[in-house]
């Protein structure tokens, strides 16, 4: 019966440890913290991520968080002109702390070990690969020698990938009473940045944005400075949050974009985030991230295991989302390209379609 170390609990660790376990892999699943945890993230879970979830067996469980059906998504220039594009298959908004313990719960319940709260200090690849993590309720530190590791805390996971030095900062926070509509992501455009808002509950949407680190600083890291000029920038946002409360505190974390490395240290694997990460405007990265490993599993579960083809997979499903999502990202936080864009988009259907498909719809 071949072990793995699963590295990182999030939808990709636990979907990894869900499937191995169930297919009688001896399954130890490490996380730094102690679930329920939020973090920054849209919370948005893409057609792909549900599809997944229905293969596991799982969506019913999901569905059964009463999470919000999203139907559309609102484009918004800073100019204040707006295109709306339905989607070809529905969005779920959920809460990544509900999300998360639900998803690590099913790990458990597949028969995965699951120890919270263990830091992992160092990860050797190898014929027989290395795990060092320490436990922080008891500073103990504790020595793991898997057939496999997979990667999957949401970091680039080997010093060859760089990520783009973006100075971007992703901020999240949730309010109440947005005068937005309930079955819409909406997606508006500021100076050099843009902002997600989506409804994720009963009177709850999460606000997720996109902030040069030179806007963070000149507004001292005061979050709410940050989204009061936002709101000044973008008139439809203001009106949007004129009645609104925050209901959260703000959550920030560094917006990294990088593709995926050519050379992985042996029998180490990355999924989600840890293997790429693109311009989250698309609200793809929970669903590509349990994506990835579904393909993880099903390239490790052989009497062979061909890594190049699974590098090659990963290769596919990241890279035209990637460069799309940052052209959009790029168009929506440029004034005038965004009000050209939006023009554009309203006058045809086909540009329209085809903008969704590139992102992954």
């Amino acid at each position: 019966m071949p072990d793995v170390v699963v590295i990182g609990a999030g939808p990709a660790g636990s979907v990894a440890s869900i499937l191995l376990a169930r297919r009688g892999w001896r399954v130890t699943l490490l996380e730094q913290h102690r679930f329920p945890r939020d973090k920054v993230c849209g919370e948005c879970l893409s057609a792909l991520g549900i599809e997944v979830l229905s293969r596991l067996g799982l969506a019913d469980a999901i569905a059964g968080l009463n999470p919000v059906r999203l139907r559309r998504s609102i484009f918004v220039a800073p100019g204040g002109q707006s295109v709306t594009l339905y989607l070809p298959g529905e969005m779920w908004g959920v809460p990544r702390d509900v999300l998360d313990s639900t998803l690590l719960n099913a790990a458990r319940d597949a028969g995965a070990q699951v120890l919270e709260q263990h830091r992992v200090e160092h990860v050797a690849g190898g014929i027989c690969p290395h795990v060092r993590a320490r436990d922080l309720q008891t500073n103990e530190i504790r020595e793991f020698s898997p057939h496999y590791v997979i990667v999957a805390n949401g970091k680039a996971a080997f010093c060859e990938q760089r990520p783009e030095n973006t100075a971007d900062f992703g901020l999240k926070a949730h309010f109440s009473d947005v005068a937005a509509p309930a079955d819409a992501i909406m997606l508006l455009g500021a100076q050099g940045h843009y902002v997600g808002v989506a409804a994720v509950g009963e009177n709850c949407w999460n606000v997720a944005m996109s902030v040069p680190q030179l806007r963070l600083r000149a507004c001292d890291g005061d979050s709410d400075h940050v989204f009061e000029l936002m709101q000044k920038e973008n008139v439809a946002l203001g009106d949007m949050f004129r009645p609104s409360r925050r209901i959260g505190e703000w959550l920030a974390a560094p917006l990294p974009r990088f593709g995926v490395a050519k050379r992985w240290p042996r029998r180490v694997i990355p999924i989600g985030n840890a293997a790429a990460a693109l311009e989250p405007i698309g609200g793809e990265g929970m669903g590509l991230a349990m994506r990835s490993a579904e393909l993880a599993v099903e390239a490790l579960d052989t009497t062979d295991p061909n890594i190049s083809k699974l590098q090659r997979a990963y290769g596919k499903l990241w890279k035209a989302r990637s460069r799309a999502s940052r052209v959009t990202a790029v168009a929506l936080s440029s004034p005038a390209i965004a009000d050209v864009a939006v023009q554009v988009a309203n006058a045809s259907d086909a540009v329209a379609r085809l903008g969704l498909k590139l992102v992954g719809k």
